[in-house]
């Protein structure tokens, strides 16, 4: 009998190790092809190794079905799942198969209804709050127009802007650009839009689009670039600098400099602000994106957890902050009169 207990312990240990005691990460991305996907990848990659864990990952390319089918064909009992969120028709089939398969299971992404299902409580979403990456791009061009009052390069009596948005009917690129037109207006800014165009976040169709205005408009009459996220907004300062603007320091010299914003704090924005081309970003800590993940993964009892990850809980959602990124304070606004 005690043979029979001991045989029996052992197994249900090993069981229990083999479904909860994971040695491997899966990430279903929507599509990795940004610049935000792929510094998330790389994040994950990093810490996964650091802590022993395999990481799989597994791309939609751009497609929700896709992403659905590969989810549905490689997910398994107590996987450890992480899942991006950009198109949610297939998000409540996919909760469904994780609770049937007892996955613990961490969604993220910019998606304002990507809230978890209140009936599975191993679902968790974690991600950047997209209020607070404009409200923080909007502080970082109040400064500008705080420091750089003769922003009205062309007299006309209006800031001329023009607007990068992500795609047509994506919350997250429609709040972001109404808060920066709201708080703008608000601040008594004069506010011209020169155009609303949809760039898909893509850094070519950026490109493509600021040459068209640039050659509509003149350059002269373009006064800021506000772009939903970083890539758009390094698109745009490509095609600046074939006219030879916003080349590198140019924003400390204050020659041939129009004010570039972007969002999301990618690599190749932060060393364009370091070389004073892109005058300021929002930076997401992907670290700490992959961190919170991490830590939902390895704890069992969430009791206090906001005290384990520093940032806010609100019942299985966490959000991480956004910090601005820019070198206004360092910048010589009088040289722009000279």
């Amino acid at each position: 009998m005690k043979i029979f207990l001991k045989v029996f312990v052992c197994l249900f240990l090993f069981c229990s190790c083999s479904v909860y005691a994971k040695e491997e990460i899966k990430i279903f991305f929507y599509s990795i092809d940004s610049g935000f996907m792929d510094h998330v990848q790389y994040t994950m990659k990093k810490m996964t190794k650091q802590r022993g864990y395999k990481l799989k990952v597994f791309d939609g390319k751009g497609d929700a079905k896709r992403q659905y089918e590969l989810f549905k064909r490689n997910v398994s009992i107590g996987d450890f799942v992480v899942i991006s969120v950009k198109d949610e028709k297939y998000l409540p089939e996919m909760m469904d198969l994780a609770e049937a398969h007892d996955v613990k299971v961490v969604l993220f992404g910019n998606s304002p209804s990507a809230n978890i299902s209140p009936s599975y409580d191993k679902a968790w979403y974690v991600g950047f709050e997209m209020f607070d990456s404009a409200r923080k791009q909007y502080s970082m061009i109040k400064k500008y127009l705080n420091e750089y009052h003769d922003y009205d390069r062309n007299g006309n009596g209006s800031l001329d802007v023009i607007f990068l948005q992500g795609r047509d009917q994506d919350f997250s690129s429609n709040v972001r650009t109404r808060i920066i037109l709201e708080s703008l207006e608000k601040y008594g800014v004069n506010l011209n839009p020169i155009s609303y165009n949809f760039d898909d976040y893509s850094f070519s169709e950026a490109y493509e689009d600021i040459k068209k205005q640039i050659h509509k408009y003149g350059i002269e009459n373009i006064e800021m670039i506000v772009a939903n996220n970083d890539s758009m907004a390094l698109g745009a300062i490509k095609a600046l600098n074939e006219i030879k603007y916003n080349l590198p320091y140019s924003f400390f010299s204050g020659h041939n400099h129009i004010p570039v914003f972007g969002i999301d704090g990618i690599a190749e924005a932060l060393k364009s602000v370091e070389a004073g081309m892109l005058t300021g970003t929002t930076i997401a800590d992907y670290s700490a994106l992959t961190r919170v993940m991490m830590m939902i993964f390895e704890t069992n009892v969430y009791d206090d957890f906001q005290k384990v990850v520093w940032y806010k809980v609100d019942g299985r959602t966490i959000f991480i902050p956004y910090r601005a990124f820019s070198k206004i304070k360092v910048y010589n606004a009088q040289s722009l009169n000279e």
